[in-house]
């Protein structure tokens, strides 16, 4: 599969192919960008590339020995450096900095991989420094970081800095649907990735149809009644870790009833296979309330991510929705 395997990288596959097919890949290379959009295996397939028996055109075959050895991380020449416990440690950083200047065993170049290389620690970056300053030939290093100001700044100067991109929500739908994804769950997915398909597929993991379960009672409290409230907000932290979900997933909802209230296209909804009630919903409730419910939605979630007390902010929340709905 080499490179085509990628989704939705044009550009840094094409200039990562492109240096491998002239031989001029820089020996220090850092990608940054969201979890989950392809950093990790395009690194993978640049260690693949290098050393491929039967490369063609800067890509890799997939098939000879040499990707196969990579593959299943038992190429001599490729090494993976990650995290013990929290952190990359110094002693780590050691070893790839005696193994680093060593003649390849058996490819055409050492690869080091360093996943998460923002956990390195101060003194494990000052160590890599030299190596990173003087690359030895054969020897390519590839940091992976969400962005160059989580390294120091002369571990980041010195390396050759290529972005990964969200992915669109299109390419993760399509890619979820090949998994065996039906289509209302594969859209929904992607809109609560935030452009990553690792996430997308974490999330596929998770308890959606609850989810979706608990979104629906949130439009159907009894005016002026808390008990439904009280009720709802239990139900909800009967699993705390799924709490940002539910309002990822509550404020897509309210995103789609404002979009069926404002368009009535069902094409544009994310909640496509709800759209009968979506519609009956949006049709009973004012443009400015919809538009104070998402706001209020927003600004829950925005508050967890800011250590808020997760049972008063869903309180919170819920009151104010139902006082919305019935103003």
């Amino acid at each position: 599969m080499g490179f085509a395997g990628i989704l939705g990288q044009e550009r840094p596959v094409s200039l990562l192919k492109r240096a491998i097919e002239i031989d001029r890949l820089p020996h220090a290379l850092l990608f940054t960008g969201p979890k989950g959009v392809g950093r990790f295996l395009t690194a993978l397939t640049v260690a693949k590339a290098l050393n491929c028996l039967n490369r063609v055109n800067g890509d890799c075959c997939d098939r000879c020995p040499a990707c196969g050895k990579i593959a299943k991380s038992i190429h001599p020449d490729v090494h993976l450096v990650t995290p013990e416990g929290a952190t990359v440690k110094i002693d780590q950083i050691r070893t790839l900095t005696r193994e680093a200047p060593l003649t390849p065993y058996e490819g055409r170049g050492k690869v080091f991989i360093l996943d998460q290389a923002e956990t390195m620690t101060e003194q494990a970056q000052n160590a890599l420094l030299k190596t990173l300053e003087e690359p030895p030939r054969a020897t390519f290093l590839i940091l992976i970081a969400p962005e160059a100001s989580a390294l120091l700044p002369p571990i980041a100067s010195r390396c050759s800095q290529i972005r990964f991109a969200p992915l669109p929500e299109g390419v993760i739908a399509t890619r979820l649907r090949e998994q065996g994804c039906e289509e209302g769950e594969a859209t929904l997915l992607a809109s609560l990735a935030g452009g990553s398909l690792g996430r997308a597929q974490e999330l596929r993991k998770s308890p959606l149809s609850e989810v979706w379960d608990l979104v629906g009672q949130v439009f159907a409290f009894p005016p002026g009644r808390t008990v439904p409230v009280l009720e709802l907000t239990e139900q909800v932290l009967r699993q705390k870790e799924t709490v940002p979900l539910f309002l990822e997933a509550l404020l897509v909802w309210c995103r789609d009833l404002m979009v069926s209230k404002v368009t009535g296209h069902q094409e544009l909804l994310v909640y496509r296979h709800r759209e009968a009630v979506l519609r009956g919903q949006s049709e009973s409730l004012a443009l400015r309330q919809l538009l104070a419910m998402y706001r209020t939605v927003k600004q829950t979630l925005d508050g967890l991510g800011r250590y808020a007390n997760p049972r008063l902010s869903l309180e919170v929340m819920f009151l104010t929705l139902r006082d919305l709905q019935a103003a």
